[in-house]
């Protein structure tokens, strides 16, 4: 027998693996990639006038590229940050609008963390900003100048842009946990940081439709592309967390610690023979651990599936070697409202069974409806 394989996820690349946590990307950002080159094109072919095409394309790649790396360099901050403060991150993931760090559970965090752990993105953004603007000067080359130049202030947008105090970006963020450290009341941070969400959606329809059509302007495509991409995922949290959606009610009353199953944890030497008798005996889903490590999962579809397929021997294979690995996705530690939906939602497109730790254990796994 083979030892066991995460499942590959087909929306999503891994580039790399960092302390353990994947560092993934959506194929869909190839897209914003070729949209930003395709309008930096005639500006980089402006400024380096006299040079030949090769030289501007190569100058426009490193640019798209460079702005790849800053988004990636934010994320690792908020994961760094974490860790520091002691909840390691178990997944970074690079979309076509942004980043997103998941990650592990802790039971000692607090709500201040997580002020830091937000606001240490935009703050590696705008340590990039000002790296970059103290070189300028130093720059004798007309290419890097140009790539380094166009870096130095997509790094400050990034830094300003996501300070904003609205969900989901990182100000947000920061501000519903500081509420939430001051008052005590999570709800409230959530809200007010939603309210924030749907007042930069309204500036960003301003500044790129709005006011071009009072001044007589149609908005062109390229920035009617970036406002639906930025005020897209903005208005939708806004509106999800403030209650204003449809079934917003119904995940508000969403508990899942009524439909959990339970949950047996083995040795990875565990012979596959004794994991059917714990699936026998009543467990949805077997764990199978190294130490403090989980290595991955066996459930009842699964091991159905290993016996069609002809075992020369269950009792003399370890559950290690069969095994599925439990994708970071499919762990939550939200058991209540609409973030358990969320987690819910999400576990769904990677496995069949979302697991739920609370204060640091492993409360039982729900199952999410996935084949």
């Amino acid at each position: 027998m083979t030892a066991s394989v995460a499942r590959r996820r087909s929306d999503s690349w891994t580039l790399f693996t960092l302390g353990g946590a994947p560092v993934v990307v959506a194929p869909t950002s190839l897209l914003l990639g070729l949209l930003i080159a395709g309008s930096w094109y005639p500006v980089v072919s402006s400024a380096l006038a006299g040079h030949g095409a090769i030289t501007v394309l190569g100058t426009v790649a490193a640019t798209v590229l460079g702005v790849g790396v800053s988004v990636l360099m934010h994320e690792l901050a908020h994961g760094a940050a974490g860790t520091l403060l002691g909840r390691r991150p178990v997944r970074y993931e690079l979309y076509l609008w942004g980043g997103r760090t998941s990650f592990g559970p802790s039971s000692r965090w607090r709500p201040w963390k997580d002020v830091i752990t937000s606001l240490a993105g935009p703050a590696a953004n705008l340590t990039l900003w000002a790296v970059g603007h103290g070189l300028l000067d130093r720059i004798e080359s007309a290419p890097v100048f140009v790539a380094a130049w166009a870096l130095t202030w997509v790094n400050l947008a990034l830094a300003v842009f996501n300070a904003l105090p609205g969900l989901p970006l990182d100000g947000g963020h920061a501000l519903a946990a500081l509420v939430e450290q001051l008052t005590g009341r999570r709800v409230l941070g959530q809200r007010l940081a939603a309210v924030g969400g749907l007042i930069v959606v309204g500036g960003v329809a301003w500044r790129w439709i709005l006011a071009p059509l009072l001044a007589g302007r149609q908005p062109d495509t390229f920035s009617l592309f970036l406002a639906v991409m930025i005020a897209g995922p903005i208005a939708t949290t806004s509106w999800r967390v403030l209650g204003l959606g449809r079934g917003t009610r119904a995940a508000a009353r969403l508990d899942l610690r009524t439909l959990t199953r339970p949950v047996a944890v083995v040795p990875a030497d565990t012979p596959l023979t004794a994991a059917r008798e714990q699936l026998d005996a009543g467990a949805g889903l077997v764990l199978v651990a190294e130490g403090s490590r989980i290595l991955g999962t066996l459930d009842a579809p699964a091991l159905a599936e290993l016996e069609r397929s002809g075992l020369p021997d269950a009792a003399a294979v370890a559950v290690s070697q069969v095994c599925t690995v439990l994708p970071a996705a499919a762990v939550t530690t939200q058991a209540t409202g609409q973030p358990a939906a969320d987690a819910l939602a999400r576990a769904r497109t990677v496995s069949r069974w979302l697991v739920l730790v609370e204060e640091g254990r492993v409360a039982g796994a729900v199952p999410t409806g996935a084949r």
